[in-house]
């Protein structure tokens, strides 16, 4: 019933609920896509993250991540360095990412030095903590 439920939730967000074993492209977003288009904000916080080297590890099964991906919108989202941490059989190599870099909730971001925020993070903390502003 809940895992009905769930999946009935996610659809209705717009998040992915898996499918078949290899299904998954290999850099697929499924998370879900944002409901609406990016700020100007979103974008250039963005592109400075991925600039940095700046990781999003995340899980589909996670509400907060989709609530994340949402205050980034569609364009900014999709541009992300976004890690899928729990989809072992349909992206090996991210699942062995998380594991390596230890993440135990979601969503965390992660600084190439190892700083970590965890948990939902509004544009304007992620800008100060990576240094855009």
């Amino acid at each position: 019933m809940a895992s009905s439920l769930l999946t009935s939730v996610l659809v209705a967000a717009g998040g992915a609920v898996g499918g078949p074993p290899g299904s998954a492209a290999p850099s697929a977003r499924t998370i879900g896509e944002p409901l609406h288009d990016s700020s100007p904000q979103a974008l250039e916080l963005t592109k400075h993250l991925k600039a940095i080297g700046v990781k999003f590890y995340g899980a589909w099964t996670c509400p907060a991540c989709f609530k994340q991906m949402n205050l980034f919108g569609k364009q900014a989202g999709a541009n992300l360095t976004y890690v899928e941490c729990r989809k072992p059989k349909q992206l090996p190599e991210q699942a062995e990412a998380c594991n390596a870099a230890k993440i135990r909730a979601y969503p965390t971001w992660v600084l190439p030095d190892g700083r970590r925020k965890v948990g939902v993070q509004s544009l304007e903390a992620l800008s100060r903590w990576s240094g855009l502003n």
